[in-house]
């Protein structure tokens, strides 16, 4: 049976650590889940729902649920919009500036 080879990786984005854990680095490189603090304090982390494809990606806020904004859970379709989530928008002082933030970003562009 061939051995699986996983490796962590660290990374800064917006003043944010994020760690990933990824599965076969040297071919697929998948990323199983990844956290991000700021400062030591946990922000939350993120993993994926469909491994295969790298895509549909769900978030978890530092309380341990999933993320979501007026009661409808936000599932990032890639790794990198969870990344962005997770270091721009839940790095907000309180939730109602964190709301709002979720808010902006979802809210459809006006025409």
């Amino acid at each position: 049976m061939p051995e699986i080879e996983f490796v962590v990786r660290r990374f800064v984005e917006n003043d944010c650590e994020v760690t990933t854990v990824v599965i076969d680095p040297a071919d697929a490189q998948q990323t199983l889940y990844g956290t991000v603090t700021q400062h030591g304090r946990l922000i939350g982390s993120y993993h994926c729902t469909d491994l295969v494809r790298q895509q549909g990606w769900r978030i978890v806020t530092a309380t341990g649920e999933y993320l979501s904004l007026d009661g409808v859970e936000l599932r990032p379709p890639w790794e990198g919009d969870a990344v962005i989530v997770l270091t721009t928008i839940l790095t907000g002082h309180d939730q109602d500036e964190i709301d709002q933030r979720l808010r902006d970003a979802t809210r459809p562009p006006r025409r």
